[in-house]
């Protein structure tokens, strides 16, 4: 026995040797101003010694609650990254970069497995156990700001890149675009609830949006979206993005949603030919169906790497269910896409404070 206990001292003593060591090292990563600050909290008299506080000293109006309620406005919610002593604010643009640079690794992987997987030949199969279709197409981006859901939890519940931001901006500054709301609104009316935004929403399928979203700043019209301005067989009209966003006087979009059923990859070719390299959006919220009777692997591999080629890229992905109760493949997935370009027009690209 004397060895083990022997085995455990010493195991014991590096242990808190490791430990000494790291507080060190996070010590030495502070400015002085920080360093001086620091009040460590200890309780030997029953918790009224006056050093038994927050970690950074309160007479530095450093001790506000960082979270609240999440009832609370986001705009009254933390504090800006310069008021952390010692903090270096870093800058959206440095933060895409970064993630532009990462993205390509998960490329280089993505074309390894599909090589491995024999991609090509009649042995290749997206949906076996080893590479499953969705795998090949991690959400790996970023999201440079803060992150929130708005909507359901359920289906019908979108991720949103920078709520906050949409929630300062005048209502001049923020424009949605929702194509395919078959009446489950909630997303909508929670948008039209928290922010300014003005939201312009099309479905031939129904008659009226549901009423969380009708309103002023609600704007609806039976259209289906697509690759070409036609009227169908069954009397359904069909325009194009560009041409709505001609109607409406709009040359940028902030939150792009669709919805519509597998119609979204040749939509969205017509919008990559009409619109070029960059297109009218700063972020996508985009359904994605992938059932082999609306699109085949290989066919929306090319899609998918031409979006890429465009300067969106993923971020966050939340599997949609409902297939899967029904004994079926997941063939539809939600993702939510970051537009690294854009320019000005891009509130999610430019830098702040």
């Amino acid at each position: 026995m004397a060895p083990i206990r022997s085995l455990l001292a010493s195991r014991a003593v590096l242990a808190g040797l490791a430990a000494l060591g790291c507080l060190g090292l996070l010590i030495s990563t502070l400015d002085s101003d920080t360093r001086n600050n620091l009040s460590w909290k200890y309780n030997n008299n029953g918790g009224n010694n006056q050093n038994d506080r927050n970690i950074v000293n309160p007479d530095n109006n450093q001790a506000n609650t960082i979270w609240e309620d999440a009832s609370t406005p986001s705009s009254q919610l933390g504090k800006t990254l310069s008021q952390y002593p010692g903090r270096k604010p870093r800058t959206v643009q440095a933060m895409i970069e970064k993630a532009e640079g990462y993205y390509q690794r998960i490329v280089r992987q993505r074309h390894a497995n599909l090589q491995l997987q024999q991609f090509g030949t009649p042995n290749f199969n997206p949906w076996n156990a080893v590479m499953y279709y969705w795998w090949y197409f991690p959400a790996s981006f970023v999201c440079p700001h803060d992150i929130q859901r708005v909507g359901p939890l359920s289906d019908g519940g979108k991720w949103i890149c920078g709520m906050s931001l949409y929630e300062e901006q005048p209502r001049a500054k923020c424009v949605i675009y929702s194509f395919g709301v078959n009446y489950e609104t909630r997303f909508e009316g929670e948008m039209l609830d928290r922010t300014d935004c003005e939201i312009f929403a099309y479905d031939a399928s129904v008659a009226s949006m549901g009423p969380e979203a009708t309103g002023p700043r609600s704007t609806f019209k039976p259209y289906f979206v697509g690759r070409t301005n036609h009227v169908d067989a069954q009397n359904k009209t069909w325009k194009t993005l560009k041409t709505l966003m001609q109607e409406n006087g709009h040359d940028w979009i902030d939150i792009l949603k669709v919805d519509i059923e597998g119609s979204e990859f040749e939509t969205f070719d017509a919008i990559m030919d009409d619109f070029g390299d960059v297109l009218p959006f700063s972020q996508l919220q985009m359904e994605l169906h992938v059932r082999e009777d609306m699109i085949l692997f290989p066919d929306f591999l090319k899609w998918w790497e031409r979006l890429e080629s465009k300067g969106v890229y993923p971020w966050w992905t939340e599997l949609n269910l409902n297939p899967t109760f029904g004994g079926e493949k997941d063939w539809a997935s939600e993702y939510c896409f970051l537009n690294t370009r854009g320019g000005s027009k891009n509130l999610l690209i430019q830098n702040y404070v």
